[in-house]
């Protein structure tokens, strides 16, 4: 007895120390999972963004996950671009006293936690929604939440070997899904996405800013309703209402094609064919195409249109939609960079290209659409990219590993 009531300080000393190990290496461990964490996201983000404001971010993320230990510790965290814009480092540093008036250990817990992650590779960008504003979006209702790529009921938006983003938010409703081979918002996203979407990203800025797309208004042609055979419209500026339905068939000759104060609609069995054309709309024109009408375009191959399909004026805000179940052929830039690009109906729009790529302020898919963006760039015979998208983009990192 005389043995244990000597040894039990000792014995009690033992138990509290290792309880209080326990407690230090379980924290330990968590500052490094997130600093790890914090380095692999931000690594993501250097496509995109190698200013300092991506270190902010990492920073703030890992005192966001640390901050139930930072009840228990006092922690400093810290976070750097480099090598060159390459690379993300995040350190952290922890202390907090032991039992005994820190004499076990003397002085208190000291822990250090580091984590190095750099870029390898990048995803292509091919679908932008550009808007950043909070308010209501083109009369969408959307509020201050501003979802600037939205999907509800069985509408998906495919996008396999590409970047989607938005620069506020992207919500996913009903059945509706998102897949793509990266996905980033820099406000919130909710819904079924895959991969699971990286909130908090830089904000991509609009990559054909600097693009003249102004519109002649001196009319080469005006107005046309075309309700049954084929006619060739050749390049120009079209003024007024531009109307096929039934079985007719509108081909537009290779060039840009101008549409002045006016609308482009598809209706019936419809078809719409053409192939090196360039479709600029100005600010009062927009198109619809509906019913079984059937969409077969190829973007401009050369010229300062080269690579887009369709394009508008800056002060365009219109709504431009696709509800149509044989839009089978979008093969370039689909730019509308202050309107709404939706997209309606029961089927695929624009798998037969080889590539697509849509820069939109707002992007709406609803129904049982199946908005397809191919990024095969490589093929022979096809629009070239412009650069700022695609393969010449600055995208998200398509593969990131710690090196430290």
């Amino acid at each position: 007895m005389l043995i244990f009531a000597l040894g039990l300080p000792a014995l009690l000393l033992a138990a509290l120390g290792a309880v209080d190990l326990t407690a230090v290496v379980n924290d330990r461990a968590k500052m490094q999972a997130v600093a790890d964490f914090s380095a692999l996201n931000a690594a993501k983000q250097l496509a995109l963004d190698t200013s300092s404001a991506t270190a902010t971010r990492a920073q703030n993320e890992a005192q966001s996950e640390l901050a139930d230990v930072a009840t228990r510790w006092t922690l400093t965290i810290s976070a750097a671009v480099v090598e060159d814009g390459k690379a993300v480092q995040v350190h952290v540093t922890g202390h907090r006293p032991s039992y005994f008036h820190d004499l076990l250990p003397r002085g208190g817990w000291t822990a250090n936690a580091a984590a190095t992650a750099e870029i390898e590779g990048l995803t292509p960008l091919c679908v932008l929604g550009s808007g950043a504003d909070t308010g209501g979006l083109l009369g969408l209702g959307l509020g201050s939440s501003a979802n600037v790529i939205t999907l509800k009921n069985t509408a998906q938006l495919s996008a396999a070997s590409c970047l989607v983003q938005s620069n506020n938010a992207i919500k996913v409703q009903n059945s509706a899904s998102v897949t793509a081979q990266a996905v980033q918002a820099v406000g919130t996203a909710s819904g079924a996405i895959t991969p699971d979407a990286m909130t908090g990203a830089a904000a991509i800025t609009d990559p054909f800013a600097s693009l003249n797309t102004s519109v002649p208004s001196l009319c080469t042609d005006i107005g046309l309703s075309l309700q049954t055979g084929t006619k060739i419209l050749q390049p120009g500026v079209h003024c007024g209402v531009y109307a096929v339905l039934n079985n007719a068939t509108l081909i537009l000759a290779p060039g840009d094609h101008y549409f002045f104060a006016g609308t482009l609609s598809l209706a019936n069995n419809a078809r719409l064919i053409g192939i090196d054309v360039a479709l600029v709309f100005d600010t009062l024109s927009f198109f619809t195409f509906s019913d079984q009408s059937d969409i077969e375009l190829e973007g401009r191959k050369t010229g300062k249109f080269a690579g887009f399909v369709i394009a508008t004026t800056p002060g365009n805000t219109k709504t431009f939609t696709i509800s149509t179940t044989a839009a089978h052929k979008l093969l370039g830039v689909v730019y509308i960079p202050n309107g709404l690009l939706s997209v309606t109906g029961n089927s695929q729009v624009a798998e037969n290209s080889a590539w697509t790529v849509v820069v939109a302020k707002t992007i709406s898919i609803s129904g049982g659409a199946n908005l397809v963006v191919n990024a095969n760039y490589t093929w022979n015979n096809v629009p070239p990219v412009p650069t700022g998208v695609g393969p010449t983009a600055v995208g998200a990192s398509s593969s990131v590993r710690l090196i430290q």
